[in-house]
């Protein structure tokens, strides 16, 4: 069985397109964050959140381990070194510079990415891909998680991340189901680990003001899912076409 990673991946989903005089689209790309000599922003100068265009990241510092939760940006492209100590970075290698935000999940509840205007919008569509800590985790296995497809290459392995939509008034909209690795296939030469950066519909969600992410995983223990926690996000698009209350 052959593992690789997708450089070339054909599983794209097609985003909405503006037509005629409807709404204007709105893309937030995140170049204009000022990135620290370290190249990633992770909360430590204690804000709880960073602005890029019209959206809100939520973010949670522990300065008493260093570590974060929720929203940090970065521009970070190492994609061959393992492990925990390039948790910054996207397996992409064609980002180089491109500045893009990385989301873990927070221990102490949903942190969101939100529309400053506290309207709700449509949201056409993001990209997505694996940060390199996690992409390299899948294919080679470390201390804390397997080698996706086992020993022999045939275990049915999977990692997946929700987007979960909610509206101004905090009720849920929905939410749509992204397979950032999947050894699920019975042409075992099918199965991938995403490793480019990819455009997801989020459309079908409808208007909202705000959205949050979790992941599942095949690797999964007593103490939760195995698998590095990690998504990189880019190019959110929207548009103009706000609810006003």
């Amino acid at each position: 069985m052959l593992i690789v990673l997708l450089f070339g991946s054909a599983i794209v989903l097609n985003s909405c397109q503006k037509s005629g005089s409807g709404p204007a689209v709105q893309v937030v790309d995140f170049e204009s964050l000022v990135v620290p000599s370290t190249g990633y922003w992770n909360g430590s100068d204690g804000s709880g959140f960073f602005a890029a265009g019209d959206l809100k990241f939520g973010n949670e510092y522990t300065a008493a381990w260093g570590t974060w939760d929720g929203f940090c940006y970065s521009q970070k492209n190492d994609f061959t070194t393992a492990g925990f100590a390039n948790e910054y970075s996207v397996v992409d290698p064609s980002n180089l510079k491109n500045k893009f935000v990385l989301f873990y999940p927070s221990f102490a509840g949903d942190l969101f990415a939100t529309f400053n205007d506290n309207l709700d919008h449509t949201i056409q569509s993001m990209e997505l891909c694996n940060s390199t800590y996690a992409a390299l985790s899948m294919k080679n296995g470390d201390g804390y998680s397997k080698k996706f497809g086992g020993v022999a290459g045939t275990d049915p392995d999977w990692f997946k991340v929700t987007i979960t939509g909610y509206d101004h008034t905090n009720t849920k909209k929905g939410s749509i189901d992204f397979y950032l690795a999947d050894f699920r296939f019975t042409d075992s030469s099918k199965d991938y680990i995403l490793a480019k950066w990819t455009t997801v519909d989020l459309s079908s969600m409808g208007r909202v003001n705000k959205v949050t992410f979790s992941f599942s995983s095949s690797d999964t223990g007593t103490y939760g899912i195995n698998t590095p926690t990690y998504l990189c996000i880019d190019n959110f698009k929207y548009l103009e076409d706000q609810v006003i209350l």
